[in-house]
């Protein structure tokens, strides 16, 4: 009798010694639908490219600059939230589902054109532009950071083990809540991360939602979006 009590008392703590604690997951939101149209959407410039609302009748978004032909060539082309111009968000969590179709340069295509989320947008131009960004590249896998200016770019964290395919269909769900960016796809959990001080900060301003496309081809068939 004592023996057996033994091995349950045993049993008990091996138990709660090994157990791993939950993590807090995915939260819940509220998240608003935004038509694919022209009426919700401003094209701040489209590369030389097209920009096509509900095309084929499926209601998708479909964008795309025009092809660049050199190594010193790129074109892209931007979509801006237009409820999100007149009431800029700083903090927010967003639903897309995308997929980037065809990368269009004709010689080697670069990893990074494909499609990129623009969150905290502020620019009174392409030249003239802060926010941070998030994509997801097909080999070297998962990149945020900050855009400004006509070409700058800061880097702030990256994972090659969060990969995905050129024509792959996915859903991502973005939130940015002060200081933290975190990414699922999928429901997935692939980025999270912590702001620092300057350099490594996200910007933490009131500003747009924009889809982006560089040198490539991208279809959106749905978009949401709550402000936080």
């Amino acid at each position: 009798m004592r023996y057996l009590l033994f091995v349950l008392v045993l049993t008990f703590f091996t138990g709660c010694i090994h157990k791993k604690p939950k993590g807090p997951g995915l939260r819940s939101f509220h998240m608003i639908p935004v038509p694919l149209t022209p009426y919700h959407w401003k094209i701040e410039y489209d590369g030389g490219g097209q920009v096509l609302f509900n095309p084929d009748g499926s209601g998708d978004l479909i964008f795309q600059p025009q092809q660049a032909k050199t190594s010193a060539q790129t074109f892209a082309t931007l979509l801006l939230l237009k409820d999100t111009l007149d009431r800029p968000v700083k903090n927010y969590a967003v639903q897309i589902e995308v997929t980037t179709e065809k990368q269009l340069r004709s010689s080697t295509p670069n990893e990074w054109e494909v499609f990129w989320f623009f969150g905290n947008y502020q620019g009174r131009s392409a030249t003239d532009k802060t926010a941070n960004y998030f994509l997801l590249k097909p080999y070297t896998g998962a990149e945020l950071g900050r855009v400004f200016e006509e070409v700058g770019q800061h880097f702030l964290k990256t994972d090659e083990t969060k990969e995905f395919k050129i024509g792959e269909r996915a859903t991502f769900i973005i939130v940015k809540d002060d200081e933290r960016f975190q990414v699922y796809k999928n429901g997935i959990e692939i980025m999270d991360y912590q702001s620092k001080e300057m350099p490594e900060s996200l910007y933490d301003q009131r500003g747009a939602l924009g889809l982006y496309s560089e040198d490539s081809l991208v279809r959106v068939h749905s978009f949401a979006y709550q402000a936080l």
